[in-house]
């Protein structure tokens, strides 16, 4: 009866305590500047003066709508920035002058990262900056850029990298004024249509991929966790629907199967050696959960070296997935089984580390033997040959 008594004390203590425990997130909803254009905002970044601090990682990550309902970012050195898009599952924001004139904020002031959790994923080249007093489109060079939002009809401010100066200077019709010379990004898209920074801590992207939340702990200012929570409320009423309506008929079965339980206690304790030995012959040994591949099985997939020309499998596929930038010569390359996507070797192993699927197409790539059979594990030790492409070159930078 003791016995019986205690076990139903445990069953209330569960019912009335456990629901409260499972509230373990802060939690916090994705919110908006505006309309539907806007990027989705939620942790680590927050919206200052329309959710709670704990909403965001730190303030370095905190974000603000101005009058055109634009999402803007504040950086130490850089100054406000329109955030174009947020993807939480590759850690990545698309940034903008909220102006849509983000060169001549790169010439105008000394755009720096420096001081903030972001990091840029492009290379910066030497440019010399252009004013030339007629339109430029005709010139013969994909590496000429013009800056529309700082041409106007009878002149035309244009790019032109260092290396090519001498070669474009001689096919210009007139002389140009040099106005700035700057590091600018070297990526293949015009800079008029911004730049993508990444972030690396706090590190969600598994967590975001798996569909669930990232947050920080109710009771805690520092621990992160992933939280499957529901992405939208419920009202009021219709948790007190659910209270009623699955709330107490479970709390009847809990009571029911604890006295049950406790009921089976003692013939249980009875026969413990039995019992013991009929779990070993029925149990089975947990399995682990490996999120991504282990090292032979990325090694086995292809490698290939860019020549001097830099051609690629796919001549249309000359940007790596991953981080972005264009592919070089010289750069290795890892192909994924299958679906023949390729990336660049380091990009790529980091991600299959962690994810078990391609990166463009989210497909599970077939284990090769080398991570499989036994007999060929000293050859998935071994790094896979290497070649060398050399044809010709797309032309772009």
């Amino acid at each position: 009866m003791a016995a019986s008594k205690f076990c139903l004390a445990v069953v209330f203590l569960l019912a009335f305590f456990f629901p409260n425990g499972a509230e373990s997130q802060f939690l916090c909803r994705s919110t908006y500047c505006g309309g539907g254009s806007s990027p989705p905002v939620r942790f680590p970044f927050r919206l200052k003066n329309s959710q709670d601090p704990r909403c965001g990682y730190q303030p370095d990550f905190d974000l603000s709508c101005n009058n055109r309902n634009k999402t803007i970012l504040n950086l130490p050195i850089a100054g406000d920035l329109a955030v174009e898009r947020i993807d939480y599952r590759l850690q990545t924001l698309w940034i903008n002058d909220p102006d849509q004139c983000f060169p001549r904020r790169l010439l105008a002031e000394s755009f720096n990262l420096q001081d903030s959790p972001f990091m840029s994923f492009y290379r910066s080249e030497n440019f010399t900056v252009l004013n030339c007093s007629y339109d430029v489109e005709t010139l013969p060079f994909d590496r000429v850029r013009k800056i529309k939002c700082m041409s106007g009809e009878n002149y035309s401010v244009i790019t032109v990298p260092d290396r090519d100066y001498a070669m474009v200077s001689a096919f210009l019709p007139a002389p140009c004024n040099v106005i700035a010379a700057k590091k600018l990004p070297s990526s293949g898209m015009a800079i008029e249509e911004g730049m993508v920074l990444k972030w690396s801590e706090p590190d969600c992207g598994n967590c975001e991929s798996r569909g669930g939340d990232c947050g920080f702990r109710s009771n805690s200012s520092a621990e992160i966790e992933c939280f499957n929570l529901p992405k939208s409320g419920i009202s009021r009423g219709a948790k007190y629907g659910l209270i009623i309506g699955v709330g107490i008929p479970s709390l009847l079965l809990l009571i029911g199967l604890g006295c049950c339980i406790c009921g089976k206690f003692k013939v249980f304790t009875r026969s413990n050696q039995r019992m013991i030995n009929l779990s070993y012959s029925m149990g089975h040994e947990p399995t682990s959960v490996v999120a991504g591949l282990d090292g032979p099985t990325i090694e086995s997939f292809p490698k290939t070296q860019l020549g001097e020309s830099r051609r690629l499998p796919k001549p249309n596929d000359n940007t790596c997935a991953i981080c972005l930038s264009e592919y070089q010569s010289k750069e290795t390359i890892r192909t994924i089984p299958d679906c023949d996507h390729y990336f660049h070797a380091n990009c790529v192993d980091e991600w299959l580390k962690l994810h078990a699927t391609c990166p463009v197409c989210r497909n599970s790539p077939d284990e090769s033997p080398a991570a499989t059979t036994p007999s060929s594990s000293s050859v998935s030790r071994s790094s896979p040959s290497v070649t060398s492409l050399s044809l010709h070159d797309s032309g772009r930078f």
